[in-house]
């Protein structure tokens, strides 16, 4: 939470085994700040994606309503979401065209690391929320190991199974 808040670069975030489906929802992702438009144009370039494809945001249960509407549990990322006009500025790179964005809510008993990960984030910060895109490449499946995501070197910061990995460089 303390890399994510104070360097506001990307993470790439592995925990157990991957999720079945076309979504990330936690267990392989990609996480990152959301106070920066910029920050949708870089994951998307991490990812070797159009520039136009939205990001969408992990959010803590309890403060979705705060941030959304409607802001109701959506562990799936099943439907989009109004951001609330207040928050729309301190959130952008999770913002799509018209305003929404495809939320996913987290509470300690759904995913007890990724709740861990947000309420440390939210007490540095104030953004009970990160950006969370799939950790995969273009019309690839996730990845399978911390080797493969090591190789594909995407990020300079790797959490996996509760440890932290660091790529090399002047700045760390």
């Amino acid at each position: 939470a303390r890399i994510l808040h104070e360097e506001g670069k990307p993470i790439l975030f592995l925990d157990g085994n991957a999720e079945i489906g076309p979504r990330a929802l936690g267990n392989r992702s990609i996480l990152a700040p959301a106070n920066s438009p910029a920050m949708k144009r870089h994951l998307n370039e991490i990812k070797n994606r159009e520039d136009y494809r939205p990001v969408a945001p992990i959010c803590l249960e309890q403060y979705a309503r705060e941030v959304f509407d409607p802001g109701s549990s959506d562990p799936y990322m099943l439907y989009d979401h109004k951001i609330r006009e207040d928050w729309q500025h301190r959130v952008p790179a999770i913002m799509h065209e018209d305003g929404t964005a495809r939320l996913q809510t987290v509470n300690a008993q759904q995913h007890p690391k990724i709740h861990s990960l947000l309420s440390a984030y939210h007490a540095l910060s104030g953004v009970p929320l990160l950006c969370n895109t799939s950790a995969n490449l273009k019309q690839k499946g996730f990845f399978p190991d911390l080797k493969s995501a090591v190789h594909w070197g995407g990020v300079t910061t790797i959490w996996s199974d509760g440890k932290l990995y660091r790529a090399p460089s002047s700045d760390h």
